[in-house]
């Protein structure tokens, strides 16, 4: 993604966010360390598939991704938004460009009605808002402009709505919020994840103990324990450090104070 944004102007990186442009992108590169050996079996065996069939069977739509899609679909959005027909960025910026080229598309009047397509790469919580925001838009115009959006996806990844009555969508495709902004389907598509059924759960709640200790017949389950330890604190303890941050990121729509004194700190 960062690499992706050295590249655009910086009128374009302002609009993702108004205090950087391309220099101060590509300053960052150079310093920004990940863990590399990471993967997710998920992008592995569905997100270049469904990305390829957006290609083939979607050239001519208008392009979105959010900042937070895998690398696929966020590449394709790139390659959209710098032709003029497409845009990357969060919810906001993804729902504006979207009523934008409607009010455009509905400002031209063409006799015979023109069709929009857009491919929505994000998670199916947006799908509702930006239906509605387009409803509105083609409701209060009586021409006959048309708005198709498609939503890629595994197909094995399916959203209750929690919808009832007749003419109701109760099933829709995609994963839904919290699982991830994610074409290949998030947790709803990943094989070890479906291995989870309530049979087993019970299971193991029948083999396990009132005292908290681990019997036996569940031993054999139990990760691997290595001694090592990263400045003096094990590592594993390190390991939820990130995770906690971004609990308290989600839960209060900040970074935490305690996150943001540790990198004030390291900065020196």
């Amino acid at each position: 993604m960062l690499t992706e944004l050295a590249g655009m102007t910086d009128e374009q990186i302002r609009e993702v966010h108004p205090k950087h442009d391309q220099a101060s992108v590509r300053s960052l590169l150079p310093r920004f360390h990940y863990f590399r050996q990471g993967n997710c079996i998920v992008h592995h065996m569905f997100g270049d598939d469904v990305v390829e069939r957006v290609r083939s069977n979607h050239a001519d739509a208008f392009h979105t991704a959010h900042l937070e899609v895998p690398g696929e679909m966020f590449r394709l959005a790139m390659e959209a938004q710098n032709k003029g027909r497409g845009v990357v960025g969060s919810t906001s910026n993804i729902l504006g460009f979207i009523k934008d080229q409607t009010r455009g598309a509905v400002a031209r009047e063409e006799a015979a009605g023109e069709k929009l397509s857009f491919v929505l790469g994000t998670e199916s919580g947006m799908i509702t808002s930006i239906v509605r925001a387009v409803q509105e838009e083609l409701r209060a115009h009586s021409n006959k402009t048309q708005v198709e959006i498609v939503f890629p996806v595994a197909s094995e990844a399916m959203t209750a709505t929690g919808e009832s009555g007749d003419g109701s969508m109760q099933v829709v495709p995609g994963v839904s919020g919290g699982e991830g902004c994610s074409t290949a389907g998030g947790c709803a598509t990943c094989p070890f994840m479906k291995m989870n059924d309530l049979h087993s759960l019970l299971d193991v709640v029948g083999d396990a103990n009132k005292s908290g200790a681990v019997p036996d017949v569940l031993k054999g389950f139990l990760p691997k324990r290595r001694a090592f330890t990263i400045d003096g604190q094990d590592k594993t303890e390190l390991g939820v450090v990130p995770i906690m941050h971004m609990r308290d990121l989600m839960k209060n729509g900040a970074l935490s104070d305690d996150l943001v004194s540790d990198v004030q700190s390291r900065c020196g």
